[in-house]
């Protein structure tokens, strides 16, 4: 054999064959055992973590054999088969690891012996041999080291699983915890445990020294040896911890505490606080002690990560709780997809005035009385929660319903399916409001305004007859020879007040018709429009002389309407345009042959309607008013009626009004309106409601 490692043949000795090849054997090593499913969750440096150092050791045990020199593996196995029990590997794995190694480093110097040559046989298999003899060892010492380590972490876990058992407080579980770590490695002499509440780092329990550590000690995350763990996340030991100026708890300087390990608690990811243990007599303490430490500290963060969310669970159900039960609204939550209900809350059973009745599934909704809007029974299916547990949102479905102590009622209901993450539908909530008092109210405030209107009607259809009298009677004298002419003057006051009068009245029946009858009747009969609107022309410049009105119009207009009611309409529309304009300015009426249709637009050049107002326009009882447009004198019906005469005949009216352009309002009338009875008195009105009461 040379000085360079090798013999005569060229041969390298195995020892430093796996020194030279290290790299090699790794990468090959970690292609074979990647095909095996337990070590797809190690990372490649866990993976390979201590393999460099082993086999450092067995090259230097397989060079005994040239040296005569004494070696041993020292630890390493042990090292490599705690770390495997850290990662979840069981005792089959661990070993064929050390197989797959055995085998790689074995295979590869075959193939190199077969290229250069055996050399001198007896020394190869010496080298062989004692390689084998190293490999048996490490696996053997591992094997036992992994048995012993994980019968004993089961003993302590399953300490840990009975002192957590049944204990709801985490301050009452906690210290029997740590007392299980504290008995379970004999050079522990103290464990303390801190808990984070957000940048902070607080003693939470404390086995060993609990009557010397503070009760309000705290760190801040990154503040001396806890916090940097707790930074850092990830496990740091110190050796001299009485001493090191790292530590700031003043009981670990006060005891003289020697060796410290901290480990962080976490839980997917999430740093929620650190545990540490010291002694009093070891410097260092075992791996199989930290690693004992360490997985016991992972058990204890499982638990209080649980703990924490079932104190979250018990606090939203608490609260969930008191919503429910000071909610005004009745809430009840069923079961999908049987429909059992789960849960109803206190204003539910008022609204009822019963239980709630826990029905096992949606047939047993029977047992609730509800009614449709015309009294249909309510079918169990129909139920707003029963529709929702198909997927289905109602929204404020009124449903009449026979209470538990037999009175009736009004209610609100609304619903919604429940899902889960995965969109699955779990449950059904359905909400009930009583509107009963509202509904009454809302009927007792129609029946007000219905009687209004019955009643402007019915004054206003008898006031027809003595206000004929007088209109009568005041023509009369005008055309009499009798009355003095300084007599006349009052006569035509009379006279003028009279008219006025009657139209306002007028207006009155019309706008009972439209609010009690439907539309205003309507008589058709073939009627040339643009004719009409030239006498309604002529009549308006009579009454309001000196202001200028256009017609214009081009094409045929001839149609079936209702002569009076169109020149009703077209008065009331000119005579709006007249009194919102300036009196220097003109109002223009404009038809439009549309074919099947008739248009027609009045046009003023006075101030805009407020936008705020113009949705209002056709509004009864309503007149625009600006600093610039005083309201008029009448009622605030002339548009109102306009409205219902374009509807009558089939037509719509619309308007727009702005600063440049004016105010328009547009009429489309189709050419044959809808044909109505005569247009009849309001008594045929009454008496659909109160027939024979009213005289007229």
């Amino acid at each position: 054999m040379t000085e360079s490692g090798t013999d005569t043949s060229g041969r390298r000795r195995l020892c430093d064959f796996i020194r030279e090849n290290q790299p090699r054997i790794l990468a090959e090593w970690e292609r074979e055992v990647r095909d095996h499913p337990y070590s797809q969750g190690l990372s490649h440096p866990r993976l390979i973590n201590h393999l460099p150092d082993l086999l450092d050791r067995v090259s230097n045990m397989v060079e005994t054999v040239h040296t005569g020199q004494h070696e041993t593996l020292a630890g390493l196995p042990e090292v490599h088969a705690l770390d495997r029990l850290e990662a979840g590997y069981d005792l089959e794995q661990v070993a064929h690891e050390y197989a797959l190694l055995r085998a790689c480093i074995l295979r590869l110097y075959e193939a190199h012996a077969r290229s250069v040559g055996t050399g001198n046989l007896a020394v190869t298999l010496a080298e062989v041999r004692r390689f084998n003899e190293t490999f048996d060892e490490a696996v053997s010492t591992a094997v036992s080291r992994y048995a012993k380590t994980r019968a004993r972490t089961l003993v302590a876990l399953d300490l840990i699983s009975q002192a957590a058992l049944g204990q709801g407080n985490v301050d009452d579980y906690l210290p029997r915890l740590l007392r299980v770590i504290l008995e379970s490695t004999e050079s522990v002499d103290s464990v303390i445990l801190l808990l984070r509440e957000g940048n902070t780092l607080r003693v939470r329990a404390a086995v060993g020294v609990e009557e010397e550590v503070p009760a309000d000690f705290s760190l801040q995350v990154g503040e001396g040896f806890t916090g940097k763990v707790a930074t850092e996340g990830h496990p740091l030991e110190l050796h001299s911890a009485a001493t090191d100026p790292l530590v700031k708890n003043p009981v670990v300087h006060a005891r003289g505490i020697q060796a410290l390990y901290g480990v962080p608690l976490s839980y997917e990811g999430q740093v929620i606080g650190v545990a540490k243990m010291g002694s009093l007599t070891a410097s260092t303490f075992s791996n199989e002690d930290k690693l004992l430490f360490r997985v016991m500290v992972q058990r204890i963060s499982s638990l209080l990560f649980q703990a924490r969310l079932q104190e979250r669970e018990q606090i939203q159900t608490r609260l969930l709780d008191a919503i429910l039960v000071q909610l005004p609204v009745g809430v009840v939550v069923v079961e999908a997809p049987s429909g059992r209900v789960l849960l109803g809350n206190a204003a539910f059973e008022r609204l009822w005035r019963q239980p709630v009745i826990y029905s096992p599934d949606v047939a047993g909704y029977r047992e609730y009385r509800g009614f449709h809007a015309d009294g249909r029974p309510l079918e169990p299916h129909e139920w707003p929660v029963a529709r929702a547990l198909k997927g289905e949102v109602v929204h404020d479905m009124e449903i009449g319903i026979l209470r538990g102590d037999g009175t009736r009622g009004v209610t609100l209901h609304s619903s919604a399916p429940i899902r889960d993450a995965e969109g699955r539908i779990i449950a059904a909530v359905v909400t009930t409001a009583d509107i009963t008092d509202r509904k009454a109210a809302e009927e007792q405030q129609r029946q007000m305004v219905e009687f209004r209107e019955r009643f402007l009607g019915i004054v206003s259809h008898d006031l027809r007859n003595p206000l004929n009298a007088v209109l009568f009677s005041a023509k009369a004298l005008m055309q009499s020879e009798v009355v003095m002419r300084e007599q006349l003057k009052n006569v035509r006051r009379i006279l003028g007040s009279t008219e006025r009068m009657t139209r306002m009245i007028t207006d009155l029946l019309d706008y009972t018709r439209g609010r009690l009858g439907g539309d205003i009747p309507i008589c058709a009969e073939p009627v040339n429009l643009h004719h009409l609107c030239r006498n309604v022309l002529e009549e308006l410049e009579t009454s309001h002389p000196g202001r200028e009105l256009r017609l214009k119009a081009s094409g045929n207009f001839e149609g079936e309407w209702d002569p009076d009611r169109l020149a009703q309409m077209v008065g009331n529309l000119c005579k709006n345009a007249l009194d919102y304009s300036p009196k220097d300015t003109p109002v223009n009426l404009v038809l439009h042959d549309e074919g099947d249709t008739a248009g027609l637009e009045v046009h003023n050049q006075g101030a805009p309607i407020p936008p705020d107002q113009l949705p209002h326009v056709f509004e009864p009882f309503r007149q625009a008013t600006t600093d610039r447009r005083p309201p008029t004198s009448g009622l605030g019906l002339g548009l109102f009626i306009v409205e219902q005469i374009v509807q009558a005949h089939g037509g719509t009216i619309t308007v727009r009004s702005t600063e440049a352009e004016g105010t328009t309002f547009t009429v489309k009338l189709p050419r044959r309106a809808r044909r109505s009875p005569a247009d009849a008195t309001l008594a045929e009105v009454q008496d659909r409601v109160a027939p024979g009461q009213v005289s007229t």
